[in-house]
């Protein structure tokens, strides 16, 4: 499924019906989001945030690696592979993420390390041309693409 964000607007409400989906989840979410610099990744995840309550700034982590957010009792984990070199690099956060795992992770430049293959993941493909932003979305959960299917019926383009 392939959603148009050129319009700002449009990303923000994928961003809220995102978040509104999230609120209802209870488990690992493990967003992969894939796409060239400058795609709008982390306005992506910047709008998550804010429509889950998060007052707070939203900073690209491609310095710090890795970002932490605790929203109404939820971890939710913002990490920039770019930097990385290879898999050991992402070791060395420290971060523990398993099967038993609750929370939100999301993760830019994930073909820096291998996918986790538990919990829910979602494979994001981030895409700008010229004239034209899209998103293009895969994952085994269909109540999630029923949601952002709903954004294309009730606010067409």
């Amino acid at each position: 499924m392939k959603l148009d964000i050129t319009k700002i607007s449009k990303t923000e409400l994928l961003g809220k019906v995102i978040s509104d989906y999230l609120k209802r989840f209870d488990g690992l979410a493990i967003f992969y989001l894939d796409g060239d610099l400058g795609t709008g990744k982390t306005t992506l995840v910047r709008e998550i945030l804010k429509s889950m309550g998060w007052s707070g700034s939203v900073k690209s982590p491609t310095f710090s690696i890795l970002e932490e957010y605790h929203i109404n009792g939820v971890n939710i984990y913002h990490s920039d592979l770019y930097r990385l070199n290879n898999e050991a690099d992402f070791e060395m956060l420290g971060l523990e993420i398993n099967d038993k795992t609750k929370g939100i992770f999301f993760i830019e430049w994930p073909e820096k390390i291998s996918k986790f293959n538990f919990g829910i993941e979602y494979f994001l493909e981030l895409t700008v041309n010229k004239d034209y932003r899209s998103i293009k979305f895969d994952t085994k959960d269909n109540k999630f693409l029923d949601c952002i299917d709903r954004i294309n019926v009730e606010n067409p383009i």
